[in-house]
């Protein structure tokens, strides 16, 4: 196959060489932007499916029982604390009155055995009787101690109740689904609603175990969504095949974060180890006739061109396997109505 290829594009540089011979020297001269070829190492890859997922998508149930007073719509957004629902409180409120109001009495009565205690300790050195109460008034005041901590204790869980009756976003988001509604009875654990932070966007995609070994955290890689394409990298890989996919989970963070949650995207995803090839850039590539070529300044600062076949790329070169060797300068601008053997003016900067 590579023979033939070879064959074919010697015998397209005899043809054209033979028709630039004759080109007209008196052609004006075309304004164009060159850029060299370069030596880049380069991965082979294959385009596979992800998702464009949030890094916070989030379920968010209710913590007590009781009714709805006051919930959220879809399509609200939330800033971290904000109150998303609010459950009826009338019981947790009365039940915290209740463990509440049993601390003051146990209180008045602490503070009655605390000063006896400090009363018969200066008594106690010289009176028996004295010593007999001071130890009972101390037992008094230890039990006293210890009711109150256990009312506390139980106040405080009363007071957690309570405030679980309000539910606030744990992050910033969008409200995107409501499972209850304004006047609905819910139970410990029951979801409410839907909440996703539209601001913290990564891509999940799945790949072949045959890719693991040529893919590391931190690694750069592309991102296509339509004709757009992007660069990404590697944020997980989680080397735990799925069950019944038998596929990989990579996470791959990006920038361009106007693509909405759900989106789907392609990624370039590594088949092989890097290669080093010789490349140009993206748009030093030509199609003339069906086939691809390249213009190529020769040393009479003409175009000269020269047919190539294409191979691995990245975001901004691609290989090129033909009559090119290192440092080639090669039009990257202004090639698209270029002829043959033309005679160039090399500028820095080419408008559209």
């Amino acid at each position: 196959m590579m023979k033939n290829k070879l064959i074919i594009i010697f015998v397209f540089e005899f043809l054209l060489f033979f028709t630039n011979s004759f080109a007209n020297d008196n052609s004006p001269h075309a304004l164009v932007k060159v850029d060299s070829v370069i030596d880049i190492e380069l991965s082979p890859i294959a385009w596979v499916s992800g998702n464009i997922i949030s890094k916070y998508d989030s379920k968010i149930s209710s913590e007590v029982e009781g009714r709805i007073v006051d919930i959220l719509d879809v399509g609200d957004f939330v800033r971290k604390g904000d109150v998303i629902a609010k459950i009826e409180n009338t019981r947790y409120k009365l039940n915290y009155s209740e463990i509440e109001s049993e601390i003051k009495p146990i209180e008045s009565q602490l503070k009655f055995y605390t000063s006896e205690v400090d009363r018969l300790k200066k008594l106690a050195d010289n009176n028996n009787a004295a010593k007999n109460k001071l130890e009972e008034f101390e037992s008094n005041k230890d039990e006293a101690i210890a009711k109150i901590k256990l009312i506390k204790s139980r106040l405080s869980s009363a007071n957690d109740l309570l405030l679980r009756t309000t539910i606030r976003s744990p992050f910033d988001g969008i409200i995107t689904e409501r499972y209850k509604s304004l006047g609905e009875r819910v139970s410990d654990n029951d979801v409410i609603i839907r909440l996703v932070d539209a601001n913290n966007p990564e891509i999940q995609s799945f790949v072949q175990r045959s890719s693991l070994d040529y893919i590391n955290v931190g690694d750069a890689i592309e991102i296509k969504v339509n004709s757009s394409i992007i660069e990404g990298f590697v944020t997980k890989l989680i080397p735990v095949a799925d069950n019944v996919s038998k596929l990989y989970e990579i996470r791959i963070g990006f920038q361009k974060n106007e693509w909405p949650i759900g989106a789907s995207v392609k990624i370039a995803c590594p088949i092989n180890k890097k290669q080093n090839v010789l490349a140009v850039p993206r748009d030093a590539l030509v199609i003339r006739d069906s086939r691809v070529v390249v213009y190529r300044v020769s040393a009479l600062n003409r175009a000269e061109v020269i047919p190539v076949v294409t191979g691995i790329s990245n975001q901004t070169h691609i290989q090129i396997i033909g009559d090119i060797t290192l440092d080639d300068k090669i039009v990257v601008r202004g090639n698209e109505r270029l002829r043959p053997n033309q005679q160039l003016k090399i500028i820095h900067e080419l408008n559209d």
